[in-house]
């Protein structure tokens, strides 16, 4: 059995091509949830193919998507409580066959479905494991999170050499994907249309995307970059996407006037499959995030990530150019994108083939003996 932990929509994305290559396999799967982003989940999946969990743990903060500090009490409740009422069943389910615990990434999410793993006594495996801004504070608290999953999961697949090197002294099996399974997760993406505010700007539009509580709780450095993209926008049209946490600090510093519906528009924040397609239209990208650096380095797209530092390796020289939080990088950055693509070939692989290649051989996912047809 192979139980599958996620709770936001950044983590089944990621988790959904393996999973679905697991289920094509007939590997034996329970899928579990702690509904961080409870009301994005359930039509993710659906566009996703995938059923709907097994388990839920969790329903955000009171049926709403987390989206402030305040909310994380409630649903840790909830998620504990739900947890200990499973547990039994669970450990029964897992306990019939070999059997592993997968959890994605760096969120809450992420440590607690580590220490659920380690609660039912089955091995933990972290997807997209061994990525080190070696900086506690940027990002925050992403980069704690990775180390303490890194000390609880025994099986870490890590996508690149880098992330294998910064695995050196774990304790288990390290497994090189090469790639980020992010990868396999645009393979899964149709055209769909685009909103119509952006439709009517035609090709050759700049994507922002920034939501990071490093920047935007920094008034400040927050008015800067809007000012500077504001500035950028009278010479191409930005389409800025409106994050709900992004939308709350606009308000709250004062920075909804620096938009201009006629060049400088904004949206609201798009389901992935939309998203993916406005980034393919576009001609570039501004962003503070990792998952987006990804999806830029994966289709060759020039991308500016405005932050301190990164713990991502993928495009870096390439399509991707890190800011380092300096206004003259964005401005290089914008002077001409075009000149950001990739330098060489990225390995011809699928990230979710190795993992579930890695976990059948392992055994993970098999049905007991007695019923093997």
């Amino acid at each position: 059995m192979i139980a599958v932990v996620y709770g936001t929509i950044g983590e089944l994305i990621k988790v959904a091509p393996v999973v679905r290559r697991a289920r094509d396999r007939g590997l034996s799967l329970v899928t579990m949830t702690t509904a961080q982003q409870v009301n994005s989940i359930p039509p993710m999946l659906e566009q996703l193919g995938l059923p709907q969990p097994d388990v839920w743990l969790g329903d955000g903060n009171h049926g709403k998507d987390l989206a402030l500090r305040g909310d994380l009490p409630w649903w840790l409740k909830t998620v504990a409580t739900r947890f200990a009422k499973n547990r039994k069943d669970l450990r029964r389910q897992l306990g019939s066959t070999t059997s592993c615990l997968l959890v994605h990434g760096d969120t809450m999410t992420t440590v607690l479905g580590a220490l659920m793993g380690r609660a039912l006594r089955v091995p933990v495996a972290h997807l997209e494991a061994g990525l080190r801004s070696f900086d506690w504070r940027n990002p925050f608290p992403e980069e704690l999170d990775r180390l303490a999953t890194s000390r609880l999961a025994r099986i870490h697949f890590a996508p690149g050499d880098v992330p294998v090197r910064n695995l050196s002294k774990v304790k288990g099996t390290v497994v090189n994907t090469f790639l980020n399974t992010a990868k396999d997760a645009l393979d899964l993406v149709p055209p769909t249309p685009l909103p119509e505010a952006v439709d009517r700007l035609g090709q050759g539009y700049g994507l922002v995307s920034l939501h990071r509580e490093e920047l935007i709780n920094e008034p400040e450095a927050f008015r800067a970059i809007l000012e500077l993209l504001a500035e950028q926008a009278k010479k191409t049209p930005l389409v800025f996407v409106d994050h709900p946490v992004t939308v709350s600090r606009l308000t709250r510093h004062g920075l909804d006037s620096i938009f201009d519906p006629e060049c400088f528009v904004r949206i609201d924040k798009q389901p992935y499959f939309r998203f993916v397609n406005l980034l393919k239209r576009s001609s570039f990208a501004v962003t503070d995030s990792g998952g987006l650096q990804e999806e830029c380095t994966y289709l060759d797209h020039p991308c500016v990530v405005h932050r301190a530092v990164t713990e991502r390796e993928e495009g870096l020289g390439g399509p991707i150019l890190l800011s380092k939080n300096d206004l003259g990088e964005v401005r290089r950055f914008l002077a001409d994108p075009s000149q950001f693509h990739a330098r060489s070939p990225l390995p011809d692989v699928s990230p979710s083939d190795i993992v579930v290649d890695w976990l059948e051989r392992a055994g993970y996912g098999s049905p007991p003996a007695g019923n093997r047809g």
